[in-house]
Formats: structure tokens, sequence, C-alpha cells
């Protein structure tokens, strides 16, 4: 069960990284003088 439940938070952590990633994205679009900002 523990080994089952780590595997999907780690796919649940890395979808959020990826949605994360695109949205800052999507931001550095809508404010190009913001991207040195970001933290990723």
């Amino acid at each position: 069960m523990r080994t089952a439940k780590e595997g999907a938070n780690k796919q649940v952590i890395s979808s959020q990284a990826d949605s994360l990633i695109k949205i800052s994205r999507i931001w550095a679009d809508f404010f190009p003088a913001n991207t040195s900002n970001q933290p990723i």
C-alpha cells in the first residue's frame, strides 16, 4: 500500500510541476519583463 501511494504522489508532483512550468511560460509571454524574477 505504501509503495503504491508513494508512486501516486510522485505522479501528482510531476504533473503539478509540468503545469507550473506551463503556467510560468504563459506568464512569461504576458509579462516578459518579469521573467528574470521567476523562481523556476
